[in-house]
């Protein structure tokens, strides 16, 4: 027996996936994050903990967007 999904069905599951995988990495950034001079850094590169997390939010907007259309 196979499982068939509608459109709307297969379109919702990616959406959930994609926004459990934006969620996962915010939340492993927020735990690897170093504190700094009072200030929260992630990698190696010098990078704030807040501007890494937009960076996120507009990559992860863009994808949502793609299913909108």
């Amino acid at each position: 027996m196979t499982l068939s999904f509608s459109t709307e069905q297969d379109q919702y599951l990616q959406l959930s996936q994609t926004r459990a995988y934006y969620k996962g990495l915010r939340e492993g950034l927020e735990l690897y994050a170093y504190w700094k001079d009072g200030t929260q850094y992630v990698g190696t590169t010098g990078k704030t903990l807040q501007q890494a997390l937009a960076d996120i939010d507009e990559i992860e907007r863009d994808i949502l967007n793609r299913y909108r259309r």
